[in-house]
């Protein structure tokens, strides 16, 4: 029996990953990477409506939400009555960097073909908002400042298809990827409403600027995309409003190593520490010149990440600092954006294996999808959404391998 590595995941736990990611392909088959959405009941007005007044007064508004929470809970195919079944731009691009990452650990033909054909789809659900490309959610989104229209473009969506796009270029060398990514930047660059902190530089979360508050996550994907385009491409102003924007994001790092959500929202929850610190690590690449104040930033916030997020049999946590009460456990996309996280930036091997594990036993059905929450009530499975969190777990759980692949390459 070949020994293995403390860096390498031992070959049975390489198995589990993969047949878990042969079952999840199994159930994506059926999808058309359409389903419902676990938002969908709190963008229709009513729901919008209970959510905003919630927002405002917690006591009555407890009244207002406190159905809508019960039915979204014990029916939660209620929505068939309302809502159709639809297609997000984030899902897409989470597929496609899948296929991407099973074609370089496989070298079949069929996962890069598999990837390819999602292109055309996402340029058709692009934002006519947009001056260029740029993508939203395709559903109304309620924030605390108001209702976001179906399809505003937003960073932290756009961010995901020019990865996509991005990670298709190299791999194919078509131009015409590098055509979209010029396209994007953009959109990136000028639609946005922003406003200058000194010497950082903030914008909206979406195109519809309704507080004048900037989301930090969002504002890290926005970085990232700037950065990127400047390197790429060559421009000094986009580099300029990417590293500005960086600013912005290393300001609002609390003295303990965390991030609130906003400058007005200082909840600290998992999956959205996972984007800005996994953001940061991917600038931390480009910017060479900035690798060790970047490299500071990234290991405050892990210490507290590891601290605090996660509870003591090693499982991650919603929040850190709550803003409202919950009533779920643990939270799929928190258990993706995790093993994600991890896997990019390649540490903590055994953490990852279990929260794999962890995933597979609490939270992948036996027809391949993952549940949205985990409730202390066994029967709370609820129904399959494409975007919370099957996507970014089929990514997450790809990515686990590849790293593998590399890291036992570079060892012979």
């Amino acid at each position: 029996m070949q020994e293995t590595k403390e860096n390498e995941i031992a070959d049975d736990d390489y198995q589990m990953v993969m047949v878990m990611i042969k079952s999840f392909l199994q159930w994506l088959k059926t999808t058309s990477l359409k389903s419902f959405d676990w938002h969908d009941i709190w963008g229709m007005s009513i729901g919008s409506s209970a959510k905003i007044f919630y927002a405002k007064n917690k006591i009555l508004g407890m009244f207002a939400v406190s159905p809508l929470l019960f039915l979204d809970l014990v029916y939660p195919n209620c929505r068939k009555f309302f809502v159709r079944k639809r297609s997000f731009s984030i899902c897409h691009a989470h597929v496609g960097m899948a296929y991407l990452n099973l074609f370089k650990i496989t070298e079949q033909q069929e996962y890069l073909q598999l990837a390819e054909s999602l292109v055309e789809q996402l340029l058709n659900m692009t934002s006519t908002q947009a001056h260029g490309l740029g993508w939203g959610i395709n559903i109304n989104w309620t924030t605390t400042g108001g209702l976001i229209p179906t399809n505003t473009p937003c960073n932290t969506q756009t961010a995901y298809v020019y990865e996509f796009f991005s990670q298709l270029h190299e791999i194919t060398g078509n131009q015409l990827y590098l055509e979209y990514l010029k396209k994007i930047s953009y959109h990136v660059a000028y639609d946005f409403p922003e406003w200058r902190i000194g010497d950082s530089l903030a914008c909206s979360y979406s195109m519809v600027d309704m507080k004048r508050t900037a989301v930090v996550n969002a504002n890290s994907y926005r970085a990232l995309m700037l950065v990127d385009a400047g390197e790429r491409f060559n421009n000094r102003e986009y580099m300029e409003k990417g590293i500005s924007t960086l600013r912005f994001v290393l300001s609002m790092q609390n003295k303990d190593g965390s991030w609130p959500y906003s400058e007005d929202q200082n909840f600290v929850d998992h999956y959205h520490t996972c984007f800005v610190i996994k953001n940061l690590f991917k600038l931390k690449k480009i910017l060479s010149n900035n690798a060790a104040e970047l490299d500071n930033t990234i290991q405050r916030g892990l210490s507290y990440y590891f601290s605090n997020l996660f509870d003591s049999n090693g499982y991650p946590i919603p929040f850190a600092v709550k803003a409202n009460p919950t009533f779920h456990k643990y939270d799929s996309y928190d258990v993706a954006e995790s093993i994600g996280l991890l896997a990019e930036l390649d540490i903590e091997y055994k953490k990852i294996i279990r929260l794999c594990h962890f995933a597979k036993a609490r939270f992948q059905t036996k027809d391949g999808w993952f549940i949205f929450r985990y409730y202390a009530l066994p029967f709370l499975k609820g129904i399959p959404y494409i975007r919370y969190a099957n996507s970014a777990m089929f990514l997450a759980l790809t990515r686990v391998l590849l790293g593998d692949m590399k890291r036992h390459d570079s060892t012979n």
